[in-house]
């Protein structure tokens, strides 16, 4: 999973501000996944498949550019 553009200015590093699901958990398409903060609010980022959030590459307080793979889930 990539870091999605929420951004109005490309460039922009987005920041998570924590993650909502652990290594190991099962997600779905559509769950609340993370919390990113843009310049202007934070928002609810949602899983993109189902299966199982095997990594986090990024951690929370982190910041990274849109595209930068956040985590790896093993789809089911």
């Amino acid at each position: 999973m990539k870091m999605p553009d929420l951004a109005t200015n490309e460039g922009v590093e987005l920041g998570i501000t924590r993650w909502l699901a652990n290594v190991g958990d099962a997600v779905k398409r559509g769950q609340a996944l993370l919390e990113i903060e843009t310049d202007k609010a934070v928002q609810e980022v949602e899983c993109i498949a189902n299966g199982t959030l095997t990594t986090i590459h990024v951690q929370s307080g982190q910041k990274v550019a849109v595209g930068t793979v956040i985590a790896t889930i093993k789809v089911s």
